[in-house]
């Protein structure tokens, strides 16, 4: 049983790893990526209209290098979770979350069931009138 345990602790624990090394690449990329992009185009003239679509472009990319910036926040907590050795235990059910679902969302803290317990029924009922 504690064999079973720590081969399930060093998948889980490369599957993190994997993840927060695609998330800082993807990262990097987008930063860099917008960053030569923009200053390319800083550097021509413009009117007024092409200055406001750089405008919309680098907000969007600092948009989504916050989303990365969240996600790698998330990481970090599953990390310390990891250590603790709750990583991969549904908060709710208190029983293992399957390896399946952490390699899809690493950061899931709750088990499929629990969590369709948790978001409710996809569709609402429908009202009787």
């Amino acid at each position: 049983m504690a064999e079973r345990k720590k081969a399930r602790h060093e998948r889980l624990k490369n599957v993190l790893l994997e993840e927060k090394r695609r998330l800082w690449n993807e990262l990097r990329r987008e930063l860099f990526r917008n960053q030569e992009k923009l200053q390319t185009q800083f550097d021509t003239a413009q009117d007024i209209g092409d200055r406001s679509m750089l405008d919309v472009l680098s907000d969007t990319g600092i948009a989504v290098a916050d989303i990365m910036r969240e996600r790698l926040t998330r990481m970090e907590e599953v990390e310390q979770r990891l250590a603790a050795g709750t990583y991969g235990i549904c908060e709710a059910c208190g029983e293992e979350i399957d390896e399946e679902r952490l390699r899809v969302m690493p950061y899931a803290i709750r088990c499929v069931a629990c969590q369709e317990k948790h978001e409710g029924p996809s569709f609402p009922p429908e009202a009787t009138i």
